[in-house]
Order: structure tokens, then C-alpha cells, then sequence
């Protein structure tokens, strides 16, 4: 099992797939999961051209358990050295709910000017409830959150019945997470405010949503879209999937994210 060890001695649990010479695409994971909630787009990537990379964070999966660094600035830089370690060249970053998030922090570290182009899922760059943010409309005051957070653990975050391949899958390889361990971590990802670093990005940016997501209405996957300047850029929504498109529709999900590639590398 190959690890790498971060700035501030963390142990980082990855593995790279494919061609050590293709484009580079990066898999990043959401809060509480491991890397194996990427199994059903390792192979489609590899095979579709790209050298894959997937990573547990710190404190997830079989990363080492730490108490320090659970904040999404500290887990961008970790992507950052992972990166470095490998010696990515204008990598391609997808990253799932916190994932996703996670490539925000990173952006806003190290700016986009060293990616290929970038992927989220299911992930709105608030959730606060503002005046600003799609007229208040949207989002969840603060009091909101800390019933949200509370609920979390126990929250069902797809809404699509699992394959049994999937099920096996997770059943072999999720680790697991302490989440009152890492409670902080959660509180310090949902005041996170992403909308003028969105319209800073210069990379496309390919947006999706679940239509049925239990923690973020399509309406504000479209308006971060809408944020992104560069006209490369998409949004699709996957009208009955819940929070975790990858692994309640895989085969549609991996389809989407080889077409949009494609499209970018014939522009």
C-alpha cells in the first residue's frame, strides 16, 4: 500500500492507475469516505486514456488518524503535495461533496493556472442562507446547520438503489469514520463561502447535481455555473440521483466525464 508523508508528517494513503505518462486525473473523496467510493471509475478512466489517482484524506480510510490539520485549507495542501509527489503535470481534478470543496481550497491556495480543468459533484459553494445567494432562498441558517450536522451521520445520501457490485464493493473496502472524532472537520467545510473564487476560476468546470440530493437543491449546482466564466463549462443533472452520482448511476456518471473531456480536448 503506497503512502506518501505530508509537511507536517501525516501519512497519506494513494494509489495511481494507468499510464504513468497520460493526462492526469485526480479523485478526490467526500467527507467520511474513502478512497473506495472511486472503484467504479478507476477502470472506465484508464481505459478511456487517463492515469488515475485516488487518495484517502487525512483521517479517512487508511490515511493516518490525526487530530491536527482537519481543516478543508489543510486538506488542499495535502492534494497540493500529493501532486507534487507524483509530479502531476496540469492534472485533471474531480472531487466529490467535500472533494469538491477540497479543489475550491486549493484554487483559492494555488489559483487554477496549474490544472487541466475541473470536475464537482453535488457540492454548492454555500450553505448558508443569504439575501445574496439566490434571494435568501436557498441554504440553511446557522441554527440550521448545527441540526444538519448533528443529523448528518444518519443522513441517506443517495437516493437511487445501490448495485449489488456496488454494495459488495463498499462492503469490502469502506473504512471506519469517526465522526464525532472529526466533527470539526464538517463545521469548518459548511461556512465555507466559494462564490468569488468561482468567478475567479479560469479552467472548465464541469458541474454536477443530484435531482434528488438530500443536502443541496439542483438550483444551487446551476447557479454556481452561472458564477463560472468560462464558456467550456456545464452543468448536468442526474434527475434522480441523490448526493452520490458515481455510485448510483456509474456507468452514465464515468460516460459524462470521458464526453466532457473529450470535448475540451477537440477544442
Amino acid at each position: 500500500m503506497p503512502f506518501f508523508t505530508t509537511n507536517d508528517s501525516v501519512k497519506i494513503n494513494f494509489h495511481d492507475y494507468g499510464n504513468q505518462t497520460a493526462q492526469a486525473l485526480v479523485l478526490i473523496g467526500g467527507y467520511s469516505a474513502s478512497e473506495v467510493t472511486w472503484f467504479a471509475q478507476i477502470d472506465a478512466f484508464v481505459a478511456a486514456g487517463y492515469r488515475v489517482i485516488t487518495y484517502d484524506h487525512r483521517s479517512h480510510g487508511d490515511s493516518q488518524q490525526v487530530d491536527y490539520g482537519m481543516t478543508l485549507h489543510r486538506l488542499a495542501m495535502d492534494l497540493h503535495e500529493l501532486m507534487a509527489e507524483l509530479e502531476l503535470s496540469q492534472p485533471i481534478l474531480l472531487g466529490h461533496s467535500m472533494g469538491a470543496a477540497t479543489i475550491m481550497a486549493y484554487e483559492e491556495l494555488f489559483t487554477d493556472e496549474k490544472l487541466s480543468a475541473v470536475i464537482t459533484e453535488d457540492q454548492a459553494p454555500t450553505f448558508l442562507k443569504d439575501e445574496s445567494w439566490l434571494n435568501g432562498q436557498a441554504g440553511r441558517t446557522l441554527a440550521e446547520l448545527e441540526t444538519f450536522i448533528e443529523d448528518f451521520p444518519k443522513t441517506r445520501l443517495t437516493q437511487k438503489t445501490l448495485s449489488d457490485d456496488v454494495k459488495r464493493a463498499l462492503g469490502r473496502g469502506m473504512k471506519f469514520f469517526d465522526f464525532k472524532r472529526h466533527r470539526a472537520l464538517l463545521q469548518n467545510v459548511i461556512l465555507q463561502d466559494w462564490r468569488a473564487q468561482l468567478q475567479q476560476e479560469k479552467v472548465p468546470h464541469l458541474f454536477f447535481a443530484g435531482g434528488k440530493s438530500p443536502i443541496f437543491p439542483v438550483v444551487q449546482s446551476q447557479a454556481a455555473r452561472d458564477l463560472q466564466k468560462n464558456p467550456q463549462s456545464e452543468i448536468q443533472v442526474f434527475a434522480d440521483c441523490g448526493h452520490i452520482l458515481h455510485l448510483e448511476e456509474t456507468q452514465k456518471f464515468n460516460h459524462s466525464v470521458i464526453e466532457f473531456l473529450k470535448k475540451l480536448k477537440k477544442d
